[in-house]
């Protein structure tokens, strides 16, 4: 059975000819009802509430005219919208079933013949949604409904605020969930959708995630470093989700070509996607016709559709652009006809794109040449002194040595008017990006290393120096367990320090105020 909760005292009652009675989830657009037609049918209403600009509500017109072509054995089929209203609503049929990921939460993984059905009959609605010219954008457990005929995806191609679709105009799609394009910037495709369908399976098989973090920015951060664990994923399923889930977005398949390789060769998948789930959900009571509902109509085959390609060394072999230009938002026609690589080549294409987007991109550290966490600057005054650490050398211009006790600057050491016990509270920029934490952190003078702790988390990391002036400090913090590394630099701000810690490639930063308790 679905879960429903009560209206809140501020929810509607009625929308349109709609009646509403109950509140089937919440996210970060909107609301969604379980309301009932005038003749008493369940459907699930969608109450969107985020605002959207004129451009927006024509685009969202256009794709839920694109929603109605797909076939409704695998989704939830759209019966109508109102998108002129202040806040625009969906209305869509309704599906009695928990989500997968209520069902794995309380039940445990999948198994078997029930896991067999949900890869087909998701990889079948991918398959069907792409065809339509539609990407999903959050395919997710919490977006696959088990009704009692089958696996339904819900929640899919509906039209978000900002021109781009990106990480950066906005949280689109949950975190564990993001491909690397998306978490570098890169506009959701169908290749993006796909990477979210084989994280999704790895959560059914196993019930883990398939990157699993204390905050926001470590998931991030194993996206786009770490490759995930499916060996417990069983073994028909396995190579297929590894696939699925490549750094390279060219690398994986495309919608059409997994729901081939799960049912195998034949000229119409969506056919044999929609036969599979059928016959493996012979003995189920099927559900009484939604309302407006008409016979599903098998789909002709879709066309091939490539992913976005990212620049440079990231993808060095193209691969044909879902539709024709990828950085603009997605047309709703249906587009065109169109192995993993080292994670060397994955970082330069990162490096590249980051270039661009700088001022703007959300994105996690990366596993870049170390010489990019400490600081190296070039100087007219008299020679530097220098930190070596490793291979790399840092260098700062020699200062006289004025702090306590006569320490001096630019020794490779800490000085004493650094050293001590500080504490903070740390937020990061983008929000979305990280969370906020209050934070230790421990300096002993003369030494050329520290200690970092998250009081409110389970991170502790070891902070080694690159760079020393009078006024400032810089570290490289090290990747340990749950701390994601990059470069943190402490300045002195009256009594206190003011701290910022930035990732590898500098697009992400948190900040504050350090106050000395030892």
């Amino acid at each position: 059975m679905a879960m429903v909760a009560p209206l809140h005292p501020d929810d509607p009652t009625v929308l349109g000819s709609f009646r509403l009675s109950a509140r089937l989830g919440e996210g970060g657009q909107g609301v969604v009802y379980l309301g009932h037609t005038p003749d008493g049918e369940p459907v699930a209403v969608k109450l969107i509430k985020t605002g959207l600009d004129p451009a927006v509500r024509t685009r969202l017109s256009r794709e839920l005219d694109a929603m109605r072509s797909i076939a409704p054995f695998c989704t939830a089929r759209v019966l109508t919208a109102e998108v002129d209203r202040s806040e625009p609503y969906i209305v869509t049929e309704f599906v009695d079933g928990p989500s997968l990921q209520q069902r794995v939460t309380d039940g445990g993984p999948l198994r078997g013949g029930e896991l067999d059905r949900l890869a087909v009959g998701t990889a079948t609605a991918l398959t069907a949604i792409h065809g339509a010219g539609i990407v999903h954008r959050d395919f997710k457990p919490g977006n696959v409904l088990l009704g009692p005929d089958g696996p339904r995806v819900v929640d899919f191609g509906i039209a978000r605020q900002g021109e781009s679709d990106t990480i950066t105009a906005g949280p689109i799609g949950t975190p564990a969930y993001l491909a690397p394009e998306q978490i570098s910037g890169s506009p959701a495709s169908p290749a993006s959708d796909v990477f979210a369908w084989g994280a999704t399976i790895v959560f059914a098989a196993t019930g883990k995630r398939a990157f699993d973090g204390g905050t926001v920015a470590s998931v991030l951060h194993q996206i786009m470093t770490t490759d995930p664990d499916v060996s417990a994923v069983p073994a028909p399923l396995r190579d297929t989700v590894q696939r699925c889930l490549a750094k390279d977005p060219a690398a994986r398949p495309t919608a059409r070509d997994l729901l081939l390789g799960l049912v195998g060769s034949t000229p119409d998948p969506l056919a044999a996607g929609a036969a599979v789930a059928d016959a493996t959900n012979a003995a189920a009571q099927p559900p009484a016709t939604p309302y407006g509902a008409q016979p599903p109509v098998p789909q002709p085959p879709v066309p091939q559709q490539g992913a976005t390609p990212m620049p440079g060394p990231y993808d060095p072999q193209p691969a044909a652009p879902y539709g024709t230009r990828a950085a603009e938002p997605l047309a709703t026609e249906p587009a065109g006809n169109g192995r993993r690589r080292s994670r060397k080549g994955l970082i330069g294409g990162l490096v590249v794109l980051a270039a661009a987007v700088v001022t703007a991109a959300l994105v996690l550290p990366s596993l870049l040449p170390s010489s990019k966490g400490g600081v190296s600057r070039e100087s007219t005054q008299p020679p530097a002194s220098e930190v070596t650490h490793g291979t790399d050398t840092y260098t700062d211009p020699a200062t006289p040595g004025t702090g306590d006790g006569g320490d001096g600057y630019g020794n490779g050491e800490i000085p004493a008017a650094f050293a001590g016990t500080w504490r903070g509270h740390i937020t990061g920029t983008p929000a979305i990006a990280t969370s906020e934490y209050d934070l230790e952190i421990d300096l002993d003078a003369g030494d050329d290393t520290g200690k970092w702790k998250q009081t409110s988390g389970d991170c502790e990391g070891k902070l080694s120096l690159t760079g020393v002036t009078a006024a400032a400090l810089t570290f490289r913090l090290e990747d340990a367990g749950q701390c994601v590394p990059g470069t943190v630099r402490l300045a002195r701000q009256g009594d206190g320090l003011s701290y910022q810690w930035s990732d590898d490639l500098g697009l992400l930063t948190e900040n504050g105020d350090l106050t000395k308790v030892e």
